[in-house]
This record gives structure tokens, C-alpha cells and sequence, in this order.
């Protein structure tokens, strides 16, 4: 299946499942990077291909951290201090667009589970899309990750199985921030399962077959079920 390019007109990375009707994982990269970043994790994680993969691009936008230099960022980031200003407007204008992907997405694969992820910002984002926006999400990959606007994160309404990969030598978004989305979030009836890894902000090959079992997993215990 070939997505229109209006869709997604910043670009999207594609990997099929070996069966046509299949899950889907759609996975977010980090500020600044891109689709390609992530694309050997399909490999890594999904050998077999029981899942279909997409990868967008973020839009290029100015990004106050870093000056108001453009580079490709899913919403603004005015700072990464535990109590820095949130880009809420942005955060939901993009979940906007991405949702509409998703949508088209699972129509286009007879309505299968999809299942979002992302690293850095992308984590962020998916996490944001899943539980601030309401997106059908069958389960959430947040890989070195943090929890936006948390102050406002609902009641969970269901059980959606998180996975949560953070390195313990992480100075870009510490450790102490995955350990404060864990203790919001448990509060509040989310399902986390979280993993901490000896690196700084970034992916490890372990993390990724940790993953890879936290995917088997929730497969083998049937929750991935059609939105």
C-alpha cells in the first residue's frame, strides 16, 4: 500500500509487515534528527516483520533552545529545565496532523492495532498523543523520553501497556525525569514497565531487545486488539 503523499508531505520511512493485515508501529525521531535515525530498529526489534513501520519526518521549524535555528522538531522546546515553559499549542497541532496519519493508516490496513513510539522528543510526542489527545493507542515505545505538559495528564482511561527505556547517565533529559513520569503516572493508573540502561541519552542494543520482549509479549497475551 503506497501512502498519498499529501498525507504526509515531510516524508515518511515505510517497512511492511510480512502479512498485509498486521499491527503498525509508527515511531517518532528526536529534535533535530530524522526518520533514517530509527529505521534499523525495525530490524533489530521486528525481524520477522509481524509489525508494519512507519517513520515520519517532524516539520522544520525554529526551536527556541537552540536560538530559533530551524531543524526538524515535532513542536517548539523552550528549555529542558524541569519547570521550563511547554509548547502546548504546538504539542497539539501536531498531534492534530498525526493523528490524521494514524487514521489513514489503519484504515488503509483493515483497522489493525498501532502502536506509537519515539525517542527524545519523539517519545514525548507519542506519549502526549496517546494520553493528552486520545489517540488509539494498543501500546507506547518512549525511549529516553519525558512526560509533557504533566501537570494536566488525565485519569487513565484504559490499560495501554508503556514501555520506557531511559540511560542512567542521561544529562540531556535525566534519569529523574522518567522517574517523575513513573510516579505521576502509576498514580494515576498508567501501565509502565521501565527499564534503566548504563548510557547517556541515547539507544542500546539491550534496550532494544527489551523492547523487542515487550512487544512478543503484550502479543502473546493478546493486547493487541483492533482499535
Amino acid at each position: 500500500m503506497v501512502l498519498n503523499e499529501n498525507i504526509w508531505p515531510e516524508g515518511l520511512w515505510i517497512r511492511a509487515a510480512a502479512q498485509q493485515e498486521a499491527p503498525c508501529i509508527m515511531l517518532m525521531h528526536g529534535l533535530g534528527a530524522s526518520k533514517e535515525d530509527l529505521a534499523p530498529l525495525a530490524d533489530f526489534v521486528d525481524p520477522e516483520k509481524q509489525f508494519r513501520w512507519v517513520l515520519p519526518d517532524a516539520p522544520v521549524r525554529p526551536v527556541t533552545l537552540n536560538g530559533g535555528r530551524p531543524m526538524r522538531a515535532w513542536y517548539d522546546i523552550y528549555g529542558l529545565g524541569r519547570d521550563s515553559g511547554e509548547d502546548a499549542a504546538g504539542m497539539e497541532h501536531m498531534a492534530t496532523r498525526l493523528a490524521a496519519l494514524m487514521e489513514h493508516e489503519q484504515q488503509q490496513a483493515g483497522t489493525q492495532p498501532l502502536i506509537l513510539g519515539g525517542f527524545s522528543q519523539g517519545g514525548a510526542m507519542a506519549l502526549y498523543l496517546a494520553f493528552h489527545h486520545a489517540c488509539p493507542a494498543a501500546a507506547v515505545l518512549a525511549f529516553s523520553a519525558y512526560l509533557p505538559l504533566r501537570q494536566t495528564l488525565p485519569q487513565s482511561a484504559q490499560v495501554t501497556p508503556i514501555f520506557w527505556g531511559h540511560g542512567r547517565s542521561d544529562t540531556v533529559l535525566p534519569l529523574e525525569y522518567m522517574e517523575i513520569a513513573r510516579d505521576i503516572m502509576e498514580s494515576l493508573g498508567y501501565a509502565l514497565s521501565t527499564h534503566i540502561y548504563p548510557m547517556d541519552h541515547s539507544i542500546c542494543a539491550v534496550e532494544l531487545v527489551d523492547a523487542r520482549k515487550f512487544l512478543d509479549s503484550i502479543v502473546m497475551q493478546g493486547n493487541l486488539k483492533k482499535s
